[in-house]
């Protein structure tokens, strides 16, 4: 259950959103108002629109892993961590409910349900959303992989196919590493539930295809990782079109900027995200993808700051904006937590300097993954492996010991039942 906001002498930092860097910025601040004594004075307010913490990067996993190997609602209870476990042992206050506007001067957030919120310090972690460039069609015809629910329906409509027909073209939009992981994931879920649900079907016939509007898929990544992708795309039989902008979507096929045609029977669009609608009615200033423009300490205007999804930096070093992904929204909330807790002491504020790398490591199906760890990097199983010990860290920062290897341990052997 959600808490509602409380009358008490504290002062509040709300915390928007409990993606990655929302819930690591919340718990930060509570482990430094401690630390400096300072929790008598401040409560930590987090507040999302779910009650619960979605691990995100498995979300392929769960788009294709059988029905019968996992139920819905097992999948969730893994991989969707009930917030109130994780905040109330660090006396963290939550509140499930959405901002619908901010007023900077006031300093208040408007709440859906919860009415006027004040706040003191306030850092807005909202994460993006799916940008489909307004390309005809696209919204309506396409599946998108941005929440738990959207993995569920992905993995459901993929059975529901395999079971009507006895060949299928699968199209995933989008070179990135979404993109990538999904559409090397499905090569190996389609054949295993079709020999699971037609016993009697020794083939598994589908076509799957990589669809990139730009000359190279995971454009900015190293040219090995690159290379490394290809060629393990290649060997789970995924085509992969390049230079190909998509200019209109139908129910049945994507027409191309080159005037082609590709047929489907499933799209799933990860070509594209921007900054959470929302933020455009906070009269605050926007990059280009509609998130939050901010400063070298990150923070947008007095006591209010943008990390991770919503937070528009430009790289001191390479003047480019940085991309958008968990490693760089962790070390963010870091940043700003202390600098807020800076703030209330009166001391100086730190800049954030970006890494020039940073640690990545993307899976390519079958176990099977391609890491760079900046110092060095590797692939095959071992960066599969990689991936999970990544993955146990976060639960340890998150949950209590027992809890952590306990989810872990679940997921594993989830992963594991697809492979």
């Amino acid at each position: 259950m959600a808490t509602s906001p409380q009358n008490n002498t504290k002062q509040n930092i709300v915390v928007l959103g409990a993606g990655f860097g929302g819930l690591t910025a919340a718990l930060t601040l509570s482990k430094l108002l401690r630390r400096h004594k300072l929790n008598n004075l401040y409560d930590v307010v987090l507040i999302d629109r779910n009650n619960y913490h979605t691990y995100t990067p498995a979300l392929y996993e769960i788009a294709s892993i059988p029905s019968g190997e996992a139920e819905a609602v097992c999948l969730k209870s893994s991989h969707c961590i009930p917030l109130e476990g994780i905040v109330s042992a660090h006396g963290i206050r939550f509140l499930q409910d959405e901002a619908r506007g901010l007023d900077s001067v006031g300093h208040s957030i408007a709440l859906r349900d919860s009415g006027i919120l004040p706040y003191s310090y306030l850092i807005i972690a909202l994460g993006s959303e799916t940008n489909d460039f307004n390309i005809p069609g696209m919204a309506e015809y396409a599946l998108t992989l941005k929440t738990f629910t959207d993995a569920i329906r992905i993995r459901n409509r993929v059975e529901e196919l395999v079971r009507k027909k006895s060949a299928l073209t699968l199209v995933v939009g989008g070179g990135g590493p979404t993109g990538v992981e999904l559409i090397a994931e499905f090569s190996n879920f389609i054949c295993t539930i079709t020999r699971k649900l037609k016993a009697a079907q020794n083939t598994c016939t589908v076509e799957l295809v990589l669809i990139e509007a730009t000359g190279e898929i995971l454009h900015g990544f190293a040219p090995w990782m690159i290379r490394g992708a290809l060629r393990r795309l290649a060997a789970l039989g995924v085509g992969v079109k390049t230079g190909a902008p998509i200019t209109e979507m139908t129910e049945t096929q994507i027409l191309l900027k080159d005037g082609s045609a590709i047929p489907f029977d499933l799209f799933i669009w990860a070509g594209g995200v921007k900054g959470h609608s929302v933020l455009a009615s906070f009269g605050l200033p926007l990059g280009p993808k509609g998130n939050i423009a901010v400063n070298q300490n990150l923070e947008a205007n007095g006591g209010i700051f943008a990390i991770g999804d919503s937070a528009f930096f430009v790289h001191p070093g390479t003047n480019a904006p940085l991309p958008w992904n968990v490693p760089i929204a962790e070390s963010e909330a870091h940043l700003a937590a202390r600098n807020i807790v800076r703030k209330i002491r009166e001391v100086p504020m730190r800049p954030f300097h970006p890494w020039k790398k940073y640690p990545f490591i993307l899976a390519v199906g079958k176990k099977y993954a391609l890491a760079d760890l900046v110092i060095f990097h590797f692939g095959g199983l071992a960066g599969w492996i990689a991936k999970l010990l990544v993955e146990l860290r976060y639960f340890l920062f998150i949950l209590p010991f027992a809890k952590a290897i306990r989810i872990w341990v679940k997921n594993v052997k989830t992963y594991m039942s697809n492979d």
